[in-house]
């Protein structure tokens, strides 16, 4: 129903000299003296300082529909001072103060945003900017509400840029936002920032909404080829990274630019981002630096980095010219020359890798309403995982529904497991699809297949999606050749490899948790690549966190992936699912990885605390020692999810074991046969339980 305008101004009539105070309009004497001001008073006064009424009343919806609209005041040509109104919602003036246990940097901000109009209706745009007192620890703000309603509200801290787009910095994380309740008069709310009414603390840094995410990263055993250890010691040097003007001599001013440069120092228990050291962050080889900057454009900023001795003489620097940053991520090669500035002399090959993180693709879509990307309760129990559905089928004595299928997933579900994990790749054609491999061994149709040297292997990234359902499928299992169904001679539909994403979210019940692992080909420590991958990173994450939005809210869901990048992708592109950092741990059955933050257990988890995940997936070989139950002790230390998984985890007595050590969650083989012998139901499979995760939801 419209709210007519004529109403308002009645209402504004009643009492407007608070509404005047708010405004800081200057009354005539005749207003002064009148407890009641009559209409003709009060327009005049409305016309001339402009208010928008709209914007005051647009949520009380329970007045009854105006009349005909007469002159430009909006009024009907006949009306009493006191017309009749029937369930009026009046507005009260709110106040609100939030105080903060630190200072803000100087563009900086402190927001408010709610589920009404007049507080944004949770929408970073729209939120209402506080004002500062107390040296930044304090702001304040009034507004005019309803006193109709409970209102749910949340505070933010924001910066803008140069062009107008704010960032949002850090943002209250609470499952439940905060509640107020109904106010008629001396209305005054008073919050720490972060702080619950129960006392809970949680806030965390936003996701990014018209800036990027560059990420420079020292990750690796070897990032500097030297050319004088007398002049350049790379296990004695302070780093810093200066964004600069178009001159690439002229330090930019960070604040002005809205340009945010953090830094993380991998170290347990230490690892949160934070503000660069003056001369920069100590380094030594094999340590963990990655330099985290927030711009409003990558491709507009040059960067240099500065080496200094630990004794503080200057060393030398290397220029990053925003030029070269053309892909979501890669490796630059940069000269480390030596001072002073404009010096040519090379005195050192930095080979450094980057990243670049770029707002999710439907970004408005995503607000402030709720999260659930930090929500795993202390009161869930541990959680059965199924391992590509009820487990690996190009095995010897494989299960019966071929894995990665809709008819794997549903046999584990019926086995009482609470999650199933899935592995997602891209076709040529941009298509999510399920299955494990980066490849798929096959051959002609019509040929007879004898040896190995036959098959061909083929990219699911280099073939569209109609090609891929007609393949020929083999696998190699105990020396001896083995075809399998394709998509399209499988007869039974639950039982076709290479089912869409889309398709096992609309066929599998929500009440079935799902593990949405990411593939990505690692290089390894020799150097060389799992697969080869062309599509682009950000491309990637995008389409699969589409579909995901599309049709897999309202379930329990997390991303998890062995690419540390991708994780923190699907981190800061949005703020609904939880994040897992995959991680083989020091392990004897593969060979290591190139990145160090993957090679043990304790750096997975240091990782996460850097970037904010909401856990790890390391792998089971890494607790199987006397040490086991201290090492998970260490993530959940942190408030960190360990997702076990592996081989060692397919048993009875081995999901028991991880599950006894303090594992969150454990994914294993054959839920059907190693699911525990009393357990009842799939946790998830509970209405009381399922129903909130409805809030993960967007229109």
């Amino acid at each position: 129903m419209q709210v007519s305008r004529w109403k308002v101004i009645w209402r504004f009539a009643r009492d407007f000299r608070t509404l005047a105070s708010f405004y800081k309009i200057q009354l005539p004497p005749v207003a002064k003296n009148s407890i009641k001001m009559s209409m003709t008073t009060v327009l005049p006064i409305i016309k001339t300082n402009g208010l928008l009424l709209d914007d005051h009343i647009k949520n009380c919806v329970s007045y009854a529909e105006a009349g005909a609209i007469a002159d430009n005041f909006g009024l009907p040509r006949t009306i009493n001072d006191e017309p009749e109104v029937a369930n009026v919602c009046t507005s009260i003036l709110q106040s609100f103060t939030v105080t903060l246990d630190e200072p803000l940097q100087s563009n900086e901000r402190v927001g408010l945003t709610g589920d009404i109009n007049a507080l944004g209706d949770w929408q970073l745009s729209s939120c209402v900017a506080l004002n500062a007192t107390n040296n930044n620890l304090v702001w304040t703000g009034n507004m005019m509400l309803e006193s109709c309603r409970n209102i749910s509200y949340r505070y933010l801290v924001f910066a803008e840029d140069n062009r107008g787009y704010r960032q949002i910095r850090r943002w209250e994380t609470h499952l439940k936002p905060r509640t107020l309740s109904t106010c008629k008069m001396n209305c005054h709310q008073e919050d720490r920032f972060g702080v619950s009414s129960n006392g809970e603390i949680k806030f965390h840094r936003g996701w990014i909404t018209n800036e990027s995410i560059v990420q420079f990263k020292f990750e690796r055993e070897k990032m500097f080829q030297v050319h004088d250890i007398e002049k350049f010691d790379p296990d004695n040097i302070l780093i810093k990274l200066i964004p600069l003007e178009q001159d690439l001599q002229t330090p930019l001013d960070p604040h002005n630019s809205a340009i945010n440069v953090e830094v993380t120092k991998m170290q347990y228990g230490e690892s949160q981002l934070q503000a660069q050291p003056s001369l920069g962050i100590a380094y030594k080889r094999h340590e963990i630096i990655i330099f985290h900057v927030i711009v409003p454009d990558p491709t507009a900023i040059a960067f240099a980095l500065t080496f200094h001795s630990q004794s503080k003489e200057p060393l030398g620097r290397a220029i990053i010219r925003p030029s070269v940053l053309v892909a979501s991520s890669g490796d630059l090669e940069l000269n480390v020359t030596q001072p002073p500035e404009k010096s040519d002399t090379v005195i050192a090959r930095l080979t450094l890798p980057y990243l670049v993180v770029k707002p999710f693709s439907d970004v408005d879509r995503l607000n402030f309403r709720t999260t659930f990307a930090y929500y795993w309760p202390k009161s869930w129990p541990n959680l059965d995982v199924g391992h590509r559905g009820n487990g690996k089928s190009y095995i010897a004595d494989p299960p019966a529904e071929p894995e990665n299928t809709v008819a794997s997933f549903l046999r584990a579900y019926e086995s009482f497991a609470d999650m199933v994990e899935l592995d997602i790749h891209l076709t040529a054609d941009d298509v999510p699809v399920v299955y494990h491999d980066f490849g798929v061994r096959t051959a002609p149709q019509g040929k007879i297949v004898k040896t190995i040297d036959q098959l061909e292997y083929i990219l699911i990234k280099d073939i569209t999606y109609e090609k891929l359902k007609n393949l020929r499928v083999f696998a190699i299992i105990n020396n001896e050749i083995k075809e399998y169904p394709s998509h399209n001679s499988e007869p039974v539909i639950e039982h076709r490899i290479f089912p869409r994403l889309k398709d096992i979210l609309e066929a599998l019940p929500k009440t079935l948790g799902l593990d949405v692992e990411i593939k990505w080909p690692q290089t390894r420590k020799c150097g060389n690549l799992e697969a080869e991958q062309t599509i682009d990173k950000n491309f990637f994450v995008d389409k699969v966190l589409k579909t995901i939005i599309d049709k897999g809210c309202g379930r329990p869901l997390i991303f998890s992936s062995f690419d540390p990048d991708i994780c923190t992708m699907f981190r800061y592109k949005q703020n609904i699912f939880p994040v897992l950092f995959l991680s083989m741990g020091e392990t004897k059955k593969w060979e290591p990885l190139m990145n160090l933050r993957t090679r043990t257990f304790e750096q997975a988890i240091n990782n996460a605390q850097a970037f904010e995940l909401a856990g790890t997936a390391p792998h089971a070989e890494d607790f199987l020692g006397a040490n086991g139950a201290n090492m998970i002790q260490k993530a959940r230390n942190l408030g960190q999810a360990a997702l076990v998984w592996g081989d060692d985890c397919n048993s009875k007595k081995a999901v028991k074991y991880f599950q006894d050590i303090g594992a969150t969650a454990v994914c294993y083989d054959r839920t059907d046969l190693n699911v525990a012998e009393s357990k009842e139901r799939a946790f998830f499979n509970s209405t009381d339980i399922i129903d909130q995760f409805e809030d993960q939801c967007r229109p």
